[in-house]
C-alpha cells in the first residue's frame, strides 16, 4: 500500500493595506532634501528631523545633510531645510538674520493648519489645537497663532485635558484645529466637549486626507487578518496611531521599524493571515523588505 506524503504546510497569506507608506507631503520633502544635498554649494542642515523615520535620516546623513535642534547650530551662510512638520516662524526669522538660505519643506496640509490657527487667533478666538503639545507639528502651529499679539492658544491631546488647559482663558468663542495625524475619534471627542460650554465655535477638521485613508484602510484590513504588522518610526505619531487603530479593531498589532524587528517574532507562529500597513513617513524599500520576509515564511 502506497503511503501518501503529508502535505507541506501552506505559506502564510500576506495582505497589504490599500493605503500605506509615503504620503505626497513626505515624498516632496525627502525629494527636496536629497536634491538640495546634491545641488547646494553650501552646507545643508535640517532644523529637526525632516520626517519621523530614523532610516531616512541616516541616509540623509550619508549625503552630508546634518540634522540640528536649533538655528544656533547652523553656521551663517549655510542652507537650512524646514522639516515636514513645520516650525515656529521665529526660527525662520532667526535663520534669515544669520543669512541662512531657508528652503521650506513643510507639508502643505500642515501649512494649512498653521494658516487656520493664525486666522482663528486673528479673529480673537481662543484656539484649541488637538494634539501632543511637545510634538513638533503642534509647536509650529501654536507658534503661528502666537504671532498675533494677545492671542490665546492651547494644545490638548484628549478631552480630559480641556478643563486644565483652558483655565483662566475666555471660553465663549473657541476655535479648533487638529494635528494632521490625529485620531479622528479623539478630535470629535474634543469638539463635542467644547460644544457643551462654548457659545460660539469655529471648527476645522485638519486631519490630512492621507492620514484618514491610512487609518481607515488599516482598520478595514485588521478585521480580516490574524495579525497586523505596522511599519514605521517608533517616534512617528501617524504610525503609532495606525497600530492603535488596528488594536482598537480587536487585532494584535506589531509596530516595527525594520525587517530585523519582525524576524522570528513569537506572534508570527500562530498567524495564518497577516496584514501589513506603513506610516506616511515610511519609505517603500523598508516596506518591501518586511513583505518579502513575511512571504518567505511557511
Amino acid at each position: 500500500m502506497n503511503q501518501v506524503a503529508p502535505a507541506s504546510p501552506s505559506k502564510k497569506k500576506i495582505l497589504i493595506a490599500e493605503h500605506s507608506g509615503f504620503c505626497y507631503g513626505v515624498k516632496m520633502a525627502v525629494d527636496k532634501a536629497f536634491d538640495l544635498a546634491t545641488t547646494s554649494e553650501k552646507p545643508v542642515y535640517v532644523l529637526g528631523e525632516l520626517i519621523h523615520n530614523p532610516q531616512v535620516i541616516d541616509k540623509l546623513k550619508e549625503q552630508n545633510v546634518k540634522t540640528v535642534k536649533s538655528i544656533d547650530e547652523i553656521p551663517a551662510g549655510s542652507a537650512c531645510l524646514i522639516r515636514t512638520h513645520g516650525v515656529d516662524p521665529e526660527h525662520i526669522d532667526s535663520a534669515e538674520e544669520k543669512n541662512i538660505d531657508v528652503s521650506d519643506a513643510t507639508c502643505p496640509d500642515v501649512r494649512r493648519v498653521q494658516e487656520r490657527a493664525l486666522e482663528l487667533a486673528r479673529d480673537n478666538y481662543t484656539v484649541v489645537v488637538v494634539g501632543k503639545e511637545e510634538h513638533p507639528e503642534i509647536i509650529g502651529i501654536m507658534g503661528h497663532s502666537k504671532r498675533i499679539p494677545g492671542s490665546k492658544v492651547v494644545a490638548v491631546n484628549s478631552p480630559d485635558e480641556l478643563e486644565a488647559a483652558l483655565e483662566g482663558l475666555p471660553k465663549s468663542r473657541i476655535g479648533i484645529v487638529t494635528q494632521t495625524t490625529q485620531l479622528e475619534d479623539t478630535f470629535f471627542q474634543v469638539v463635542a466637549k467644547v460644544a457643551r460650554f462654548a457659545r460660539e465655535m469655529k471648527v476645522y477638521n485638519t486631519i490630512c486626507p492621507a492620514t484618514f485613508k491610512r487609518q481607515t484602510a488599516a482598520e478595514k484590513l485588521a478585521h480580516d487578518v490574524d495579525l497586523m504588522v505596522v511599519i514605521g518610526g517608533k517616534n512617528s505619531s501617524n504610525t503609532t496611531h495606525l497600530a492603535e487603530v488596528c488594536r482598537d479593531a480587536g487585532t494584535e498589532a506589531v509596530h516595527v521599524e525594520t525587517v530585523e524587528e519582525i524576524m522570528n517574532h513569537p506572534l508570527l507562529a500562530q498567524a495564518e493571515v497577516i496584514g501589513v500597513t506603513a506610516g506616511a513617513s515610511t519609505p517603500d524599500w523598508l516596506v518591501q523588505e518586511v513583505i518579502q520576509y513575511l512571504e518567505s515564511l511557511n
